[in-house]
């Protein structure tokens, strides 16, 4: 059995090894102890903290956030996790963990996540500038099969034409008419990849007609029944808006084609309070979205859409239950 000097030291060693701020609180909000490895790290120092009620030493807003915090995580054999931000010269960012230790008292676990969120600001840069380069990318794609490639195979197939009513012999004149119909078929299908690398009935027709379009022609290619439905909608949709919201139904359609084996699919778009929310469900499979196998990077795109224009995306998800996929955008971002 240890004795308490032996337990005394191995409690020290184990909070000196321990990078995060620690913090006791009465459930009024009232510091009661704490631990910092080094005191630099507290907000202010401890004289001004230990004693005082959260709301006397955190700003306002923040203040209130706590105190809100600690009613919960009093009410709960969970942790309670908040994100804030304090001014600590630059704004420092931190994530604590509340928990009850006694009827009256909590322990608040608070780490310094800055660089956590740092790195992930950068992420999302580097995916919005993916994105962005991905777009023109498939403009100039687009524009090349439509204003070249298009044009090379229609050539061709008026030569078929002619040629086929030049021949001499019937045989012949079936043969190139074969061939001029697999040149039409090429056609269609360079016409459809150019329409889908780059949907220009955006900017023709706007977004539902777009949305209707696309469910049709994902209800042809794919052998699956896609119902699209919509509401009222703002009175003028930002083309960008438009744009992502285009691309998360064509990714989130792909999927379940690809993965969901659902025989039928629904698409709606409605808008309400100045945003646009587009749901797309299916009866599927379903999946896990914590344990994504393929097709994860999709999914991540759709969420970098979303969150570049300020909206949001969730997943409902679960084995055998299906997906449903929603994302509101303000309609002016």
């Amino acid at each position: 059995m240890k004795s308490n000097t032996t337990a005394a030291v191995e409690l020290r060693a184990i909070l000196t090894a321990i990078p995060d701020l620690m913090f006791i609180l009465q459930r009024d909000g009232t510091y009661v102890d704490y631990h910092a490895r080094d005191a630099a790290l507290l907000f202010v120092p401890p004289s001004s903290f230990i004693g005082r009620k959260v709301r006397d030493v955190m700003p306002p807003p923040l203040g209130d956030l706590m105190m809100n915090a600690l009613e919960d995580a009093s009410q709960s054999v969970d942790p309670v996790v908040v994100e804030y931000e304090l001014p600590m010269g630059k704004p420092r960012h931190y994530e604590a963990r509340i928990v009850r230790m006694e009827a009256d008292r909590l322990l608040s676990i608070v780490r310094d996540i800055t660089e956590l969120k740092q790195a992930a600001e950068l992420n999302r840069e580097l995916a919005r500038r993916l994105i962005s380069s991905q777009e023109v990318e498939r403009q100039r794609i687009a524009r090349e099969l439509h204003d070249d490639i298009s044009q090379r195979v229609a050539a061709l197939n008026i030569e078929l034409d002619r040629a086929a009513m030049e021949a001499g012999s019937e045989a012949l004149r079936a043969y190139l008419r074969r061939l001029s119909a697999q040149a039409s078929e090429i056609a269609i299908d360079v016409h459809r990849v150019s329409y889908e690398l780059h949907p220009s009935k955006l900017r023709f027709v706007g977004l539902l007609a777009a949305l209707d379009s696309l469910c049709g022609e994902v209800s042809k290619q794919r052998n699956l029944d896609v119902r699209f439905t919509h509401a009222a909608m703002p009175p003028v949709v930002d083309a960008a808006v438009s744009l992502c919201l285009y691309r998360i139904v064509q990714e989130a359609l792909h999927n379940v084609a690809r993965h969901s084996q659902a025989r039928s699919a629904e698409v709606s778009v409605r808008g309400d309070n100045g945003e646009v929310t587009v749901q797309v469900a299916d009866s599927g499979v379903g999946f896990d979205p914590n344990h994504v196998r393929h097709d994860g990077l999709g999914l991540v795109s759709m969420r970098e859409r979303a969150a570049d224009l300020n909206g949001r995306l969730t997943i409902d998800a679960a084995p055998g239950r299906g997906t449903q996929i929603t994302v509101r955008i303000p309609a002016a971002s």
